[in-house]
C-alpha cells in the first residue's frame, strides 16, 4: 500500500486508539463490587444518558456520549466488561480544543480481561482535519496485540477517493503496518498530459 493511504488510516486511528486507551484505564473498586447483592450477570453499573470527559493538563481531550452503559462483574460464564448496548458517540479534540475526529457505533463491548474493545453496526470514524472516513459494519481494536482489524466490509473516503475492503483490513493500532483485505476502487489522478 503505498505512503499516502498508510498515512490516511493513521490519522483516522491514533486518536481513537489512545481516547480509548484512557476511557478503559479506569477501575472500579472490584471488592466493593462484590459485595453487592448477587444476581445472576446483572451490571454492577447501570447508567443512562452518560457523558464522560477525559482532559489533560485541563485541556479537554475526550468526550464521551452514550444513552446507556452497563459494567458487569466476572462470572463463572463471562468476563468483566463495560457494553454501550444502544451505541456510543466519541469525539476526540486537539490541543486547540477543535473537534479532531470522531467515532459513533450503534454498539459497542470491552471486554477488561481480553482488552478487545468491539465497535459493531454502522460504525463510522471521521477525521475533520484531514477529511477522511471510515465506514465498517465491525471494529475491533485488541489493547494487548495493538492490533485493529475487521473481517467484515470497510469503506474508506478521502478526498482523493474510496477504497473498499471487501473483507475489512487488519493494522498495528499506529496504522503504520495496514493492509486493506480484497480491495478495490477509485482514486482521483490528476492529469498532467499537456498537449503540444
Amino acid at each position: 500500500m503505498d505512503k499516502k493511504l498508510r498515512f490516511v488510516f493513521r490519522s483516522i486511528a491514533i486518536p481513537v486508539v489512545l481516547g480509548f486507551a484512557m476511557l478503559f484505564s479506569c477501575e472500579n473498586d472490584i471488592a466493593k463490587v462484590r459485595e453487592l447483592p448477587d444476581v445472576e450477570d446483572a451490571p454492577a453499573v447501570y447508567a443512562t444518558n452518560i457523558v464522560t470527559i477525559y482532559s489533560d493538563s485541563a485541556v479537554v481531550r475526550l468526550k464521551i456520549t452514550a444513552p446507556e452503559l452497563l459494567e458487569f462483574i466476572e462470572t463463572e460464564d463471562h468476563p468483566p466488561r463495560i457494553e454501550f448496548p444502544k451505541g456510543l458517540k466519541a469525539v476526540f479534540y486537539n490541543k486547540g480544543q477543535g473537534i479532531e475526529s470522531t467515532l459513533e457505533a450503534e454498539y459497542a463491548i470491552y471486554d477488561k480481561k481480553e482488552k478487545i474493545f468491539t465497535a459493531r453496526n454502522n460504525v463510522v470514524v471521521k477525521n475533520f482535519a484531514e477529511k477522511q472516513e471510515l465506514y465498517a459494519e465491525y471494529l475491533l481494536w485488541n489493547e494487548e496485540t495493538e492490533m485493529i482489524s475487521s473481517d467484515k466490509f470497510v469503506k474508506i473516503v478521502t478526498e482523493d477517493g474510496v477504497t473498499y475492503g471487501e473483507n475489512g483490513f487488519i493494522s498495528d493500532q499506529n496504522f503504520t503496518d495496514f493492509r486493506i483485505l480484497n480491495s478495490r476502487g477509485t482514486l482521483k489522478v490528476e492529469d498532467d498530459f499537456n498537449e503540444k
